[in-house]
């Protein structure tokens, strides 16, 4: 066999790989931001006094470390805010779940459910990778009418670091769908800077919408695999999840 036959059945077992896909939520998939924010205003205001969210980097990060940024930029210490993220935390799932109407089809982006539906159809491995915590997330996708396409999910409970939940929902890919991480090709699709660099830590596809507050050119920046301007290009999105290659 030569060098040339040896590289080419390399390239194509890479290509043979079967596809598990990450999608990040909120800005993603859907919009739920003036929901978040009147129970982190409402949350940090029982708690610490604060009568507004500052201006503050946000986009990407765990729930409760978007509420510690928060905190921080009202001049709150951590080891006070540490103190108090038991009862914030309770108080977050209490004031987002007393906010959300029971029906929110209406802050489902266009393209999302094409989207989903089609890759449901081929049979590719679906996951959701938020920041946001169980108890808000799994209502807000079942108000939505989006949870049936996500049997497997990872969020953003005693977490930190967005790499810290794409691992959880890595290793619920062998009981989920009895896939070896190892012999999968990731591919991750989100809005935030940290949605691209989480993904290039993990050898994924990366793929960035541009849905929320992060431009284009700050997404591109980062220099993901594909970057959209939304989902609506249901074809395009389509084709980088199933061929797209990972160029780290």
């Amino acid at each position: 066999m030569t060098i040339k036959q040896i590289l080419k059945g390399i390239h194509q077992t890479a290509e043979l790989k079967t596809r598990l896909v990450f999608f990040d939520m909120d800005h993603t998939i859907l919009n739920a931001s003036k929901y978040h924010r009147q129970s982190f205003t409402k949350s940090l205001n029982k708690l610490f006094g604060t009568n507004e969210l500052p201006r503050t980097t946000t986009s990407g990060y765990p729930y409760l470390e978007v509420a510690r940024r928060y905190a921080n930029a009202c001049g709150i210490s951590d080891e006070f805010y540490d103190s108090k993220q038991a009862e914030l935390t309770s108080l977050l799932v209490e004031n987002m779940l007393n906010s959300l109407p029971d029906e929110m089809s209406d802050c489902v982006y266009p393209g999302t459910v094409a989207l989903l539906e089609r890759l449901r159809q081929a049979n590719i491995a679906l996951g959701i990778t938020t920041g946001t915590m169980r108890d808000i997330a799994v209502p807000l996708l079942e108000r939505t009418g989006l949870l049936p396409y996500f049997p497997l999910m990872a969020f953003g409970d005693q977490v930190r670091e967005r790499e810290q939940i794409l691992q959880k929902a890595l290793d619920q890919a062998p009981w989920v769908y009895g896939l070896n991480p190892d012999e999968v090709q990731l591919v991750t699709v989100g809005d935030a800077v940290t949605d691209i660099t989480a993904g290039k830590a993990y050898g994924a596809v990366t793929i960035a919408v541009a849905n929320g507050v992060t431009s284009m050119e700050q997404l591109a920046a980062c220099k993901p695999d594909f970057l959209f301007a939304n989902l609506e290009d249901t074809n395009a999105i389509y084709t980088a999840i199933l061929n797209g290659t990972a160029c780290n």
